[in-house]
C-alpha cells in the first residue's frame, strides 16, 4: 500500500514551498510597510527607503545616505473549510469529521541596512520569504491529509548597487535561505486492517540551507519617471529530516510505516518583476507593477526514505502565475504622505484536485491603505493595512485514490504593517 508514502510526499512539498494563505503562491510579499500601503504596486521602481533592496537591489542608488529599517507585519487569516461529502473509496463510505478553520495569525519581521563604500551602495536585508502555520483539529474531516503545517524561514540578502550615469543603475544580491518545518497528520489504521486501533499520528521534521541570487536594473528616462526591472533566481533546497509514527498499525504486509530518515529536492521558482513609478505634479505619484512567477518548475517531488518504503513521487501541476498591482501616493505636507493600492494575485494551483488542505490557495484581490509620517529629521514611521478578498476555493483532493477530501474553502486575510526608518 502506497497511500502513506504519497501523503508524506505532499506534506513535505507544501511545507518547503507552500502557497500561503497570506499571498498567492508560497512567496510572502510582506517585506516593507511602506510598500504594503500600496499593495506593493511598482515595488521594483519605488525607492522611498532601503526596503527597495528586496524588490530591486538597483533601487539602492536612489536612496540617499545611510539607513536602518525595522519592520513587522501582523497577518490575520481565516480559512474555513466546508465538507461536501469527503469519502473513502475502498470502504465506499463518507469520512467522519467536520469542516475546520486551521488558519492561525502570524508575524513577519523585516530588517534592512543601507550604507556606502568606495562609490558603491551596499545593503543587507534579513527577511522571512516563506512562512505558514496551519493547525486543524485532530478530528476534522481532512485529518489524514494534514493536521499541522508549521514552516519558518530566514533569508540573508547582502546587496551591492552602482549608478552608471544619471539614467542607469544596476544592482546584485546573494541569498542564503534557511528553512525549518514541522508537519503532522493522522494515519487511518482501518486501511491497515485494524479499525479498533483508532487513528495514528505521523510527524515530519526537516530543515535545509539553500542559496540563490537576485539582480535588477533601475532606469530614469525622465526626472519624474522611474522604471525598475528585477529578477530573483530559483532556489533549490536539499531537505533532510525524519518521519516519526505513533500508534500506527503495520498489518497485512502492505507497507512498513516505521520511523525513518527522509530527504527531498525542492525547487523554489524564479520571479521577474517590472515596475513603473510616475510623478504627477508636485504631490502625486502613480505606481504600477507586474510580477511573473515560474511555478511551472513545480511539477513533481520525489521523497527518499532510508527504510523499506519505496521512493514516492507526487505531482502538483502548478502553473505560472502573475501578480498585477496599481497604487498611488499623495504628499499632504512635508511630514505626511498618504498611500493606497490594489492588486490581483493569481494562484498557481491549477485545479481543485491539486488544492491540498495545506495549500488552500485561490485567486485573491488586494485593497490597501497606508501613510508615512516624518517624526523627526532622522526618523519616519510607516503604517499600513491590507484586506485580501478571495474567491471560493473548491477542493477534490486525494494523494492515494482512497481518501478524498471534497468541499470548499472560504479564505480572507487582514494584514497590519508598521516600520521605523532611521536615516543617519
Amino acid at each position: 500500500m502506497h497511500y502513506r508514502n504519497r501523503k508524506l510526499t505532499v506534506a513535505l512539498l507544501v511545507a518547503l514551498a507552500s502557497p500561503s494563505v497570506y499571498s498567492a503562491g508560497f512567496f510572502l510579499i510582506e517585506q516593507s510597510a511602506s510598500g504594503q500601503g500600496l499593495s506593493y504596486a511598482g515595488a521594483a521602481a519605488n525607492a522611498e527607503d532601503a526596503s527597495v533592496m528586496w524588490f530591486n537591489p538597483a533601487g539602492l542608488t536612489e536612496v540617499s545616505g545611510s539607513q536602518a529599517i525595522l519592520a513587522g507585519h501582523v497577518i490575520v487569516p481565516t480559512s474555513e473549510f466546508t465538507n461536501n461529502g469527503s469519502y473513502n473509496s475502498i470502504l465506499s463510505s463518507n469520512i467522519s469529521g467536520n469542516g475546520d478553520n486551521g488558519a492561525t495569525s502570524g508575524f513577519v519581521p523585516n530588517l534592512y541596512w543601507k550604507g556606502q563604500y568606495a562609490g558603491y551602495e551596499l545593503g543587507l536585508g534579513l527577511n522571512v520569504p516563506f512562512g505558514q502555520k496551519i493547525r486543524y483539529e485532530d478530528n476534522w474531516v481532512g485529518r489524514y491529509h494534514a493536521i499541522e503545517t508549521n514552516l519558518k524561514t530566514m533569508n540573508i540578502n547582502p546587496t551591492i548597487a552602482k549608478k552608471i550615469n544619471d539614467k542607469w543603475s544596476f544592482g546584485f544580491g546573494l541569498n542564503a535561505q534557511y528553512v525549518d518545518l514541522i508537519l503532522s497528520s493522522k494515519v487511518d489504521n482501518t486501511l491497515a486492517g485494524n479499525p479498533g486501533a483508532g487513528d495514528g499520528d505521523a510527524e515530519i521534521t526537516a530543515d535545509s540551507w539553500a542559496y540563490g541570487y537576485n539582480l535588477g536594473v533601475f532606469y530614469k528616462p525622465a526626472p519624474s519617471t522611474d522604471l525598475g526591472l528585477s529578477y530573483r533566481s530559483s532556489v533549490t533546497h536539499f531537505a533532510k529530516g525524519k518521519v516519526d509514527y505513533t500508534n500506527v498499525t503495520n498489518a497485512l504486509g502492505l507497507v512498513d510505516l516505521v520511523d525513518a530518515n527522509v530527504k527531498s529536492t525542492v525547487n523554489l521558482p524564479a520571479m521577474l518583476s517590472l515596475s513603473l513609478n510616475q510623478g504627477v505634479g508636485d504631490k502625486f505619484q502613480v505606481l504600477a507593477g507586474a510580477t511573473w512567477t515560474q511555478w511551472s518548475d513545480y511539477k513533481e517531488l520525489v521523497i527518499s526514505f532510508d527504510s523499506n518504503q519505496a521512493d514516492s513521487n507526487t505531482r502538483q501541476d502548478f502553473k505560472d502565475s502573475w501578480r498585477l498591482s496599481l497604487g498611488g501616493t499623495y504628499q499632504v505636507n512635508e511630514a505626511l504622505k498618504l498611500r493606497a493600492g490594489i492588486a490581483f494575485d493569481q494562484t498557481p494551483v491549477s485545479t481543485p484536485e491539486n488544492r491540498s488542505p495545506r495549500t488552500p490557495d485561490v485567486d485573491r484581490k488586494w485593497v490597501s491603505v497606508g501613510l508615512g509620517y516624518q517624526l523627526s529629521s532622522s526618523l519616519t514611521l510607516d503604517v499600513a493595512y491590507s484586506h485580501l478578498f478571495e474567491d471560493k476555493a473548491d477542493v477534490n483532493y486525494t494523494t492515494n485514490d482512497v481518501q478524498y477530501l471534497v468541499g470548499s474553502y472560504k479564505n480572507a486575510v487582514d494584514i497590519f504593517s508598521a516600520q521605523i526608518v532611521w536615516r543617519y
